[in-house]
């Protein structure tokens, strides 16, 4: 699998030296850029801050000394090593002082070069990797949901998606919001030969329109305001990995246009900056509207679309797999009573029926926080219909005492009659002495009752 290369400047008026040290880093696994001048070099570290610098002490427009304090302004991560046949024992306390890396004097033993190169890759592989870390772990709030294929309709779906686990094309998965798109992401990458790289997710509506490109791209130190520092983007984090990008119908259409060109190559510029870089990533998409739609309304690019749809996924809402509500309430259930350290360890029956009579507006998600909520209630070892929201139970069925006269059981005796004499009355067409009549009482006792219910609704 193809992972980008770390960029490396060789900083060197000797042009035999100069190409002697870019083979021998390219042979370690850098990408190399040489420039022969050091003013040169510094414009293109304030710029692109390589990943390592290699500079000679002596150059005919400055020193190695000028381009260390440059690199280290532009980039506190850039390691810079200085190579000399001149160096002092002030030079080498300066520049360790301004944080050089290592000093080697010429002529050097290539095998000690070699040696110094490796550990450069190294350490920038494992910095890279620590970022990787430090942002997976910070999209971890919660452990991601497994997949529960109880229902025939998401057994279907999970068939479907292992016929492209193990190619590498685009993925759109479109279903409502909280159905489990992400939890279909995960299995996806967990199943592919990227199991072992990092896997990322970005709910593109949930990022401000202004940043979403760097969450994206990355940025460079001074790209807009309050970019103190380089940062990585996701799909540079995600090298040699896989990517979610959620609700991707809300990206605007710049970032859109920025996404199509990344997919025709796999190649980004991070804001402000001017190096390509080349990743290898996965993308899967998904969208909790039907893109076609938006393609047909003009605010989803038609191009992007095609692009991205190369293998579409339907992910069914939680009220069409009733077969699943049981499966997820109780792996809920065990999660939270483990989280709250709560004996729960039931769903009684009566409870369940609630939960699968209901139709799930907010889908998995929803499920999720009513058990949540039911384990915090629960006093004994079992979730009742008491610690189910009433908004979950179903209305009353009304009942049809007369044709065009359906009441609800809970309504009062009061509240009872008032109706009964209304629906006479209007059968009679207004006729009080008809309406007494039908009621069985005389028409003084029909008369006390109206100025009764009238005066009650006063």
């Amino acid at each position: 699998m193809i992972k980008s290369k770390p960029i490396l400047f060789v900083v060197e008026d000797d042009q035999d030296m100069a190409d002697l040290l870019a083979e021998l880093a390219t042979e370690a696994g850098f990408r190399v850029e040489v420039f022969l001048q050091a003013q040169v070099a510094q414009k293109a570290i304030h710029l692109n801050p390589p990943a390592v610098v290699l500079t000679d002490l002596r150059l005919p427009d400055g020193n190695g000394l000028e381009v260390l304090e440059t690199t280290k302004h532009a980039s506190l991560d850039t390691q810079v090593v200085l190579i000399t046949g001149y160096a002092t024992l002030q030079d080498a306390v300066q520049g360790f002082k301004q944080g050089l890396y290592d000093l080697i004097t010429k002529p050097f033993d290539i095998a000690q070069m070699n040696a110094l190169l490796q550990r450069l890759v190294d350490q920038v592989q494992h910095r890279k990797a620590l970022i990787k870390l430090q942002t997976r772990l910070a999209q971890l709030d919660d452990p991601q949901l497994q997949p529960i294929c109880q229902s025939p309709q998401i057994k279907a779906v999970y068939q479907l998606v292992q016929q492209v686990c193990q190619m590498d094309v685009p993925v759109l998965i479109e279903g409502e919001t909280g159905a489990g798109k992400g939890v279909l992401a995960k299995y996806i990458h967990q199943h592919s030969p990227r199991a072992q790289g990092a896997y990322f997710e970005l709910n593109c509506a949930a990022v401000p329109a202004n940043l979403i490109e760097s969450e994206l791209f990355g940025h460079e130190k001074g790209a807009f305001t309050g970019a103190t520092a380089r940062k990585l983007g996701l799909l540079e984090l995600a090298d040699g990995g896989t990517l979610l990008l959620d609700e991707i119908n809300s990206m605007s259409a710049e970032v859109q246009a920025k996404m199509l060109h990344f997919l025709q190559n796999q190649t980004l510029i991070r804001v402000g900056g001017q190096s390509t870089i080349q990743v290898n990533v996965r993308l899967i998409f998904a969208s909790n509207q039907t893109l076609q739609s938006l393609v047909q309304e003009g605010t989803f690019r038609q191009d992007l679309y095609y692009r991205i749809n190369v293998f579409p996924v339907n992910l069914p809402p939680l009220r069409e797999r009733p077969d699943d509500i049981q499966a997820l309430a109780e792996l809920f259930l065990s999660r939270f009573s483990k989280k709250f350290n709560k004996p729960v360890s039931q769903i009684s029956a009566e409870a369940l029926r609630l939960l699968k009579q209901y139709d799930w507006p907010g889908n998995i998600r929803e499920l999720e926080n009513i058990i949540q909520r039911a384990v915090v209630l629960v006093q004994g070892d079992s979730i009742e219909p008491a610690h189910i929201p009433q908004d979950l139970r179903p209305a009353p069925s009304k009942i049809l005492i007369a044709p065009g006269l359906a009441i609800n059981p809970s309504t009062s005796l009061e509240k009872l009659e008032q109706q009964w004499i209304d629906y006479t009355l209007e059968r009679c067409n207004g006729n009080k002495s008809q309406a007494a009549r039908e009621l069985g009482i005389d028409a003084s006792t029909l008369h006390r009752k109206l100025s009764k219910l009238t005066a009650s609704t006063h």
